[in-house]
C-alpha cells in the first residue's frame, strides 16, 4: 500500500482500487461506495499522516 501512496504522491499517478477491506480504503483519498451497482456515497477522506 505504501508503494501505490508514494507513486500517487510522488508522481502524480491515480490508482483506482476495488476492495471489500476498510483498511485499504483507508489509504484512499476519495472512496465511492456502491449498493446494488449504483453509486450509494462518494467521499473525500482527510489525508492520513
Amino acid at each position: 500500500m505504501e508503494l501505490l501512496s508514494s507513486l500517487n504522491r510522488e508522481r502524480g499517478l491515480t490508482i483506482l482500487m476495488a476492495t471489500h477491506e476498510p483498511q485499504a480504503a483507508a489509504y484512499a483519498q476519495r472512496v465511492v461506495h456502491f449498493l446494488d451497482g449504483r453509486v450509494e456515497s462518494d467521499a473525500v477522506q482527510e489525508e492520513v499522516s
